[in-house]
């Protein structure tokens, strides 16, 4: 940092402005040179320059990207080939991201994702860059958003969302991701083919609804109940179907929920 503040200085120089004892800038000079990092100028007394950051840590960069990428393969061969039936599991949200990021990036032809409003900061532009790839991007959003890539369903906001802060993710046919972004934020993924199929037809069948819900909500509110109510009461765990009525606005009892059940 002194050298590169002071160009052409000397070791003494540098010594004087750093504070440090001139035994250990000569030391600390000779392996900078030796990285190639600095280069004397002048001799009597020997002078210094430093080369441009930019230089000297792209080297460093393009090296370590070159080593990575001889480390992963090579560590790889020695790996035995992941069992198509396992399941990765995931714990934070960082890992979380992480996994959802890269799973993305890997697309070639198709995805396919069911998401809330609030991941649409950090999910928008690796969508978008699979969409630029070539890829089918099929997304079932809960909640509004301006989000404007790919094939997009529209769902409830989340605040009537049962269930919590779930993602499911599909990509190419051949992985799946579900996660809980609750806390304890979590996620599996994996790459068998009848769990992938799963997580498929999960994302398939709400858009599915969406789409049928959005021509025939009228119709189907008239049969069901205001947000499908007694369809999907019969359906969920006792706590859930609670809170769904309690998202319609009747509470969990009384004569409000009796009459919108039909009496039930």
């Amino acid at each position: 940092m002194a050298l590169l503040q002071r160009p052409s200085a000397t070791g003494y120089e540098l010594a004087k402005a750093t504070g440090l004892p001139r035994a250990n800038v000569y030391h600390v000079l000779g392996a900078l040179q030796a990285k190639n990092a600095i280069q004397a100028v002048a001799d009597n007394p020997t002078r210094y320059v430093a080369h441009a950051p930019a230089s000297v840590l792209g080297r460093i960069k393009n090296e370590t990207i070159a080593r990575c990428d001889a480390l992963t393969a090579e560590l790889t061969a020695l790996a035995p080939t992941p069992e198509p039936s396992a399941l990765w599991t995931l714990r934070g949200r960082d890992a979380v991201v992480e996994r959802i990021a890269a799973l993305i990036a890997e697309a070639s032809s198709r995805v396919a994702i069911c998401l809330w409003n609030e991941d649409v900061p950090w999910l928008a532009e690796r969508l978008r860059a699979a969409e630029d790839r070539g890829c089918q991007v099929i997304i079932n959003m809960f909640g509004p958003s301006e989000l404007d890539v790919g094939e997009v369903y529209w769902h409830e906001e989340p605040a009537k969302v049962v269930g919590g802060h779930v993602l499911t993710l599909a990509v190419d046919w051949s992985a799946a991701l579900v996660a809980v972004l609750d806390e304890p934020i979590g996620a599996v993924y994996t790459r068998h083919p009848a769990l992938v199929q799963l997580v498929e037809k999960l994302i398939r069948d709400e858009a599915y609804l969406a789409e049928i819900y959005q021509r025939f909500r009228t119709e189907l509110e008239a049969a069901y109940g205001q947000h499908l109510v007694q369809l999907r009461r019969r359906l969920l765990p006792a706590a859930q179907a609670e809170r769904l009525l309690a998202i319609v606005g009747f509470g969990a009892a009384g004569a409000g929920a009796n009459a919108l059940l039909g009496g039930e």
